[in-house]
């Protein structure tokens, strides 16, 4: 079904007022159509998108509200149902293994995960539209039965004018934001929001009709401070790297404390090693014999709710199954016992009473780790020194035995088309560093966590 779309960047100032909030606040309107059905979204920004085919789309933050209205056309049928929603999904293509056991990418269509669901019923009828001042005189002075003639009168477009309004939920914890919109052709991964429209007329001759409009969520730069962002480059942090058993020599990775790289930006690091006790000629032999690799691994994980079992029919007890001369005769044979009630303490009964439901148990329908980024080097090329101090004076001795005996410094480049990190309801994508040092036959590791935004 084609749609079209309009906008405009005028002041709603000069607008009338209205109920709906978000038409004194937002200044651009994005207008779609339909045969049966006209969208309308308010947004604080537009966005034209990159192919030129459609016209632009609405861009809301996390802090913002999702409203519009959606007009009916006149031709429509005078009642029923009215149904906007909005929806968020995580689109994912499983990858399938070859003879060799090596994967692919697959063939089949990309899978849809839904994480983001809210929607909103309008029951459409002649008494719930909103009516005219002419319409509501002519309600309340002339009481007749409605002919047909009258119930075939289109009503005017402001009385078929439904509003709507959807609050986008907040998270509680850093890192676990709302995911913005992201689309990548090159592994068919993305998050996608839309607004869905759909009128279903309770005249059976008439065709539903259906609408959907996507939208665009992007994170809002006006609630992240820079103070909090920016972080110092001369801020580093150094991590060990574990063997499986004792070795003399010991190798660390050092990356900045932050841990957080945009996708336009790389990732430096520093890999180290240093000889216990110290020992130049193991010292040498590691420095040209070294294998150090280091490769940026992205992990995705999508878990769903397990449906649970329905629940099983009551059975009836043996009291509810005997007679009333039974029971009678059990009331009458039974002794009265006093029984003392037991005493709770306020504290207990409101802990029992605000005990949160246990979370539905999850199951992963997805998961996926993949290699992105991978260097790999020879030995250890560099060995670090200490720059002259401020004051004119040459570093002392012990700085200089502080040094490690070899260094190894690089960069990861990342990519603008990289998925960014994502911690919300039952989608996790995840990038880790995996750094190994091979020398000889022990494999020194470590898998450190970084976010990519």
């Amino acid at each position: 079904m084609r749609r079209r779309a309009e906008s405009t960047s005028e002041s709603r100032s000069a607008r009338p007022a209205s109920k709906f909030v978000p038409l004194s606040i937002y200044s651009h309107v994005s207008t779609y159509r339909s045969l049966q059905l006209e969208l309308q979204l308010y947004s604080p920004s537009l966005k034209v998108q990159e192919d030129g085919h459609r016209g632009p789309l609405a861009v809301f933050s996390e802090h913002d509200q999702v409203g519009g209205k959606v007009i009916l056309d006149q031709s429509c049928f005078h009642t029923g149902r009215l149904t906007v929603s909005i929806e968020g999904s995580f689109s994912y293509c499983p990858k399938e293994k070859e003879e060799n056991g090596q994967e692919c990418a697959s063939s089949s269509e990309p899978r849809k995960h839904i994480f983001l669901s809210s929607s909103t019923v309008i029951p459409v009828s002649p008494n719930t539209e909103p009516s005219s001042p002419r319409s509501a005189f002519r309600e309340a002075f002339i009481r007749r039965r409605p002919s047909a003639s009258c119930i075939n009168n289109a009503p005017s477009a402001a009385d078929r004018s439904h509003p709507f309004t959807f609050h986008l939920p907040q998270s509680c914890r850093a890192g676990e934001e709302l995911p913005p919109t992201f689309t990548t052709s090159k592994e068919m991964l993305g998050v996608k929001y839309k607004i869905i429209a759909s009128w279903e007329p309770n005249d059976a001759f008439e065709n539903n009709s259906h609408l959907e409009v996507p939208i665009v969520i992007q994170p809002d730069t006006d609630f992240q401070c820079a103070d909090a962002s920016t972080v110092s480059p001369d801020s580093w942090l150094e991590m060990p790297l574990k063997s499986d058993r004792p070795m003399p020599f010991r190798c660390a990775v050092t990356l900045p404390t932050s841990v957080t790289f945009t996708r336009s930006s790389s990732i430096p690091y520093f890999v180290v090693f240093t000889t216990i006790p110290r020992s130049a000629s193991l010292a040498k032999e590691i420095a040209a014999d070294a294998t150090i690799s280091v490769s940026l691994l992205r992990q995705i994980n999508i878990s769903e709710q397990i449906p649970l079992p329905p629940t099983p029919p009551h059975t009836p007890s043996s009291e509810e199954s005997d007679t009333p001369r039974t029971k009678l005769l059990k009331r009458v044979r039974a002794q009265p016992r006093l029984v003392r009630p037991r005493r709770i303490s306020e504290t207990t009964s409101t802990e029992l009473y605000e005990k949160p439901l246990p979370a539905l148990p999850m199951q992963t329908v997805f998961s996926d780790t993949h290699s992105l980024q991978n260097n790999m080097c020879i030995g250890f090329p560099k060995r670090p020194r200490l720059q002259m101090c401020d004051t004119g004076n040459h570093p002392t001795l012990e700085s200089h035995a502080s040094l490690p005996d070899g260094l190894h410094k690089a960069r990861i480049p990342l990519d603008k088309e990289m998925l960014p990190c994502i911690d919300w309801s039952g989608i996790s994508v995840k990038y880790y560093l995996d750094i190994s040092v091979l020398i000889g036959q022990d494999d020194l590791r470590a898998r450190i966590p970084v976010r990519i935004i």
